[in-house]
Order: structure tokens, then C-alpha cells, then sequence
């Protein structure tokens, strides 16, 4: 599962589909026949499939790996005593093909007795889902099990096989309790339709369109019989290049903070508005390369308590001219042309939060704004970085 892609070829016969499966649960299927596909091509008459348990559950996403062995055996078993109900939206055309078929119709377990280490799931698949996977001329979607395994909504599960199950033609308009059966919420979200929008439709169509992995967008359109909503139609159209690419990204830059501890304690200090900005993030990590963690925590600290507004340009300039004053500069050397800067030295100034007078020892070079940052002294001899406007 480390691959960009492992394509099933799942027949459409699967998808869509009446049954009350959940994410963990559709996943499992999902590899199910895929080792079972795997296995058919070197033996057609093959009819028990074995798979590790352990590879099973790599199906899974991070998130979902946080239940105990039961739990998931549990979500297999119950595999077995669902029934489908099959081409709801008729896409066998020209058949009035009807009916239910189960998914599996044999499974089990396998274990070591004194341990209970659950090692292999072997299982048998019915004769129709058996013969649609081995049919070369069968109606399928390439299913990339890369992309199933990191989405985490049941719903974006099913809208991203039926798009894959139409790619080449338009998904056809359904009627909202056709919608109701293939996403499992016949008994669910039946009053105002922004709740159906909010819990089901919008999360399906937020997760595969922000999803670095899907080359396409979808969108959807209500649509209305008289006074009521009777029918939803869905749309598919490729990912723009520049979106796929800042996407792409943004997945990067998520696995840089994920595998750079120095780089999330520092995210951590930025105010929460921020913090997942890529232009800040890319600041921060420029810093942490170039300066270290104790240079950058120090800039983002004296950044937090004096930017006023655009506080990300702000840290930017503090990090790039040491504004916390970490790096000792010393003294000031005064050219012709900085002879202004003559009646600052020496000035005693007065900080915010700070007891006492600073004296101005050094004075750095205006911004366009006419804010300059100066190195102030106060009686103990301490030094640190002010910025006053000149």
C-alpha cells in the first residue's frame, strides 16, 4: 500500500448498490476482491481466497488502526450476513436485472489457538461476483485502493466508486431515494434538505475534491418536482493542473511537519490563524534550516506580542533581521550618509512591558514604512532588539 496506485478492477455489479456497510467495512470488501481478482487470474476455478490479516488491515488509514483485533473481526463476520440489492441506478441496460445477491458466502477466521494471533480471513464469493470479475468484457471501475485507503467518509467512499464506475459517461441523474439507498441513509436525514446537504452530500464532495490522490472535481445540483427535492444529479470534470499541484504540496508540506518534531513545536507557538498557512510554514522551515529552532522560537515570540496586522510579513522580516535580537551585533558604524542615524545613539527609550530606560547603541536601516529596527541597552547591560519609527 506504499505505491501510488493499486488498481482494482471492482465490477459495477458491487457499487452501486443497497447495503449498510461502514468505512472500515468497505475497505475490507474492497480487498477482498482484490485478492480474490488476483487469484482468479491464475486459477479460474479457484473458490476459497486466503488473505493475511495483516495486509487486510492495511486497507486502513492511520486514524482507523486504533481498535483492537475484535473489533475488526467482528466488522468481517458482519460482512457475511449482508445481502445487495444491485443495479439500483440500471446501468445493465436493456435488462430488468433485479434482485439480491450476498457479498461473501463464506467466511472465517483463522488463529493461533494459544496465542490468539489472528493470522489469515479465508472466504468464498458467490457465483455472480465471481463470474463479473472474471468476465474480460464485464462491466467495471478501476478502483485505486491507494485512494480508498485514505478517504475516511463512508459517503466519499461511495461517490468516489460511482464516479470511477462512470468515467467515461455522465453519472446518471437519481432520484433522492434511489441517492437514499446507495449511501445507506434511508431512515436517516429526512427532514430539511441542508441537513442531508450538510451530514451526507457536502462531506462526500469536500473530501474527494480536497484529496491529492483524486485527478477529478465533483460537484452536485438538487433539483425539485413541484414544491420538493425528488432528484440529485452529480458531475464530474478533471482537476485543474494547478490545483492538483498545490495540492500535492499541501501533502507535502503536511509530511514534513508530521516526520520534523523542531518544526511542529514551532507551528505550535504560532497563533492558531496561522498556522496552516503554506507561506508561514515555509518561513518558519526556512528559518528552522537556516537559523535553528531557539533563533526562529525566539523571532515567533517577539512576533506574537508586536505585529500589529500582517503578522506572516512581519515574521517573515523578524526572522530575516533578527528583531528578537538573538545574534549580538556589534556597534555601530556611522557612514556620511547615515549621519541621521547620530541622533539615535545614545537615546533612551522606553519599552512596552519593560521597567526601566534602554539606551539606543545601534541603528539598523529603515523599511518602507519608516519603522527601524534598533539594538537597545538597558543599565544591567542587556541587550535586545526594538523597532521605532523614524
Amino acid at each position: 500500500m506504499k505505491k501510488n496506485a493499486v488498481m482494482l478492477q471492482k465490477p459495477s455489479l458491487t457499487i452501486a448498490i443497497r447495503v449498510d456497510l461502514n468505512a472500515v467495512q468497505r475497505k475490507f470488501y474492497d480487498a477482498l476482491l482484490f485478492v480474490a481478482k488476483q487469484d482468479l487470474k491464475k486459477d479460474k476455478n479457484k473458490k476459497t481466497f486466503t488473505v493475511p490479516f495483516l495486509w487486510l488491515k492495511e486497507m486502513l488509514s492511520e486514524n482507523e488502526k486504533n481498535k483492537n483485533n475484535k473489533y475488526y473481526i467482528d466488522r468481517l463476520k458482519e460482512i457475511k450476513k449482508k445481502d445487495i440489492e444491485f443495479n439500483i441506478l440500471n446501468k445493465e441496460k436493456g435488462t430488468e436485472l433485479t434482485g439480491l445477491i450476498s457479498l461473501v458466502s463464506a467466511l472465517y477466521v483463522e488463529k493461533v489457538t494459544k496465542t490468539g494471533e489472528v493470522r489469515k480471513v479465508v472466504f468464498e464469493l458467490p457465483e455472480g461476483i465471481k463470474n463479473a470479475l472474471l468476465d474480460p468484457k464485464g462491466i467495471y471501475a478501476n478502483i485505486n485502493l491507494v485512494v480508498i485507503r485514505g478517504l475516511s467518509s463512508k459517503y466519499a467512499l461511495i461517490l468516489y466508486e460511482i464516479a470511477k464506475d462512470y468515467e467515461k459517461v455522465e453519472i446518471p441523474e437519481m432520484t433522492i431515494e434511489d441517492f437514499r439507498k446507495i449511501f445507506g441513509i434511508e431512515k436517516k436525514y429526512r427532514g430539511r434538505i441542508n441537513n442531508l446537504k450538510a451530514k451526507v452530500l457536502d462531506v462526500a464532495v469536500n473530501e474527494l475534491n480536497d484529496n491529492e490522490n483524486i485527478d477529478f472535481l465533483v460537484s452536485y445540483e438538487l433539483r425539485k418536482t413541484g414544491r420538493f427535492y425528488t432528484h440529485i444529479k452529480f458531475y464530474v470534470k478533471p482537476k485543474p493542473a494547478k490545483l492538483k499541484l498545490d495540492q500535492q504540496k499541501d501533502k507535502i508540506i503536511s509530511e514534513e511537519i508530521k516526520e520534523n518534531p523542531d518544526l511542529s513545536v514551532l507551528l505550535a507557538l504560532v497563533p492558531e490563524e496561522y498556522r496552516t498557512r503554506k507561506n508561514l510554514i515555509a518561513i518558519v522551515l526556512g528559518g528552522l534550516e537556516e537559523k535553528g529552532k531557539e533563533y526562529v522560537e525566539a523571532q515567533i515570540e517577539y512576533t506574537n506580542k508586536n505585529a500589529k496586522k500582517n503578522y506572516v510579513a512581519y515574521l517573515k522580516k523578524a526572522i530575516e533581521s533578527d528583531y528578537a535580537g538573538v545574534e549580538v551585533i556589534e556597534g555601530a558604524v556611522i557612514e556620511e550618509k547615515d549621519e541621521w542615524k547620530k541622533k539615535y545613539l545614545g537615546k533612551k527609550i522606553k519599552l512596552k512591558g519593560e521597567d526601566g530606560l534602554w539606551e539606543i547603541v545601534f541603528v539598523d536601516e529603515p523599511d518602507d514604512e519608516g519603522m527601524c529596527r534598533v539594538r537597545v541597552k538597558d543599565k544591567e547591560g542587556r541587550e535586545v532588539w526594538a523597532v521605532i519609527r523614524v
